[in-house]
C-alpha cells in the first residue's frame, strides 16, 4: 500500500494533468512547484532549493527568490538615486513622503519600478528604500513583527528605519520590532530556521498595525 506522502503526490499529480491542454511549459512549471513543495517542509508560500529561498508573493504559480526583489541597479532606482545622493535619511524622506501607504489585496509583493508609481504597503516601500540605499551602504530589507503583527522595514548597523511614515524620522519603539529574516540583493538570512515560513504564519490586521503605527508617529511630532 502507497504511503500518506505517497498517496498525496499521486493526487497532485493527477491534479496537474488537465494542464497538459495549456502545453508542455505549463506543465513542467507545475510539475516543478510541486516538486518544491514534496523536498520543503515548508508553507505553501516558501520553498528552498539548492541555497535560494524562493517566494511565492506575486501571480499564483511563480516563484522567486527573494532578493531579486531589491534592485540597486534597477534604471528607475538609479533616477531617484542620482537626484537625492548618498544620504540614508534624504532617501528615507523621499519613500515616506512619495509612496502611500495601500495594503494587498492577499499577499502581492512589488519590485521598485512598480512602488515607484506612488503607492505600496510596507514591504513594497521597505524594498524601495533598500534598494536605493543599498547603491552606497550595507542596509538590509526586514521582515518580521510590529507589536505581534506581520510587518516589514529597513535595518541598517542594527537601527530601525520605518518606511510608512508620511515623513522621515527615528522610530521611538525599536523594541517592538522583531526580526525573522533580513535579505538584500546579495543575501538571505534567517534569524532562526525556518523563520521565513514562520513569518508567513503571523496574524496580518492591517487596520490595527497601522492604527499602532499612527499613534506612535503622531507622538513623536512637534
Amino acid at each position: 500500500m502507497p504511503s500518506i506522502q505517497d498517496q498525496e503526490w499521486n493526487r497532485a499529480f493527477f491534479r496537474m494533468l488537465p494542464l497538459a491542454s495549456l502545453g508542455l511549459g505549463v506543465v513542467s512549471a507545475a510539475m516543478g512547484i510541486v516538486s518544491l513543495q514534496r523536498q520543503s517542509s515548508r508553507s505553501h508560500r516558501v520553498y528552498y532549493e539548492a541555497g535560494q529561498y524562493l517566494v511565492a508573493v506575486r501571480h499564483p504559480g511563480m516563484l522567486h527568490d527573494i532578493r531579486e526583489f531589491v534592485q540597486p541597479s534597477n534604471p528607475d532606482v538609479l533616477a531617484v538615486y542620482s537626484q537625492i545622493g548618498p544620504d540614508v535619511w534624504a532617501n528615507l524622506d523621499f519613500v515616506c513622503r512619495n509612496i502611500d501607504y495601500r495594503r494587498d489585496r492577499g499577499e502581492f509583493w512589488q519590485f521598485p519600478s512598480e512602488t515607484l508609481e506612488g503607492y505600496g504597503d510596507c514591504e513594497d516601500s521597505s524594498i524601495l528604500f533598500a534598494s536605493l540605499i543599498r547603491n552606497f551602504t550595507n542596509g538590509h530589507v526586514a521582515l518580521g513583527s510590529y507589536q505581534g503583527y506581520g510587518h516589514a522595514w529597513c535595518q541598517l548597523n542594527g537601527q530601525v528605519f520605518e518606511t510608512t511614515y508620511t515623513q522621515a524620522r527615528a522610530v521611538p519603539d525599536p523594541e517592538d520590532y522583531r526580526t525573522f529574516v533580513l535579505f538584500d540583493e546579495r543575501v538571505t538570512i534567517e534569524v532562526w530556521s525556518g523563520a521565513l515560513d514562520d513569518l508567513f504564519r503571523v496574524r496580518r490586521n492591517e487596520a490595527t498595525k497601522l492604527s499602532l503605527m499612527a499613534e506612535v508617529s503622531d507622538a513623536t511630532k512637534g
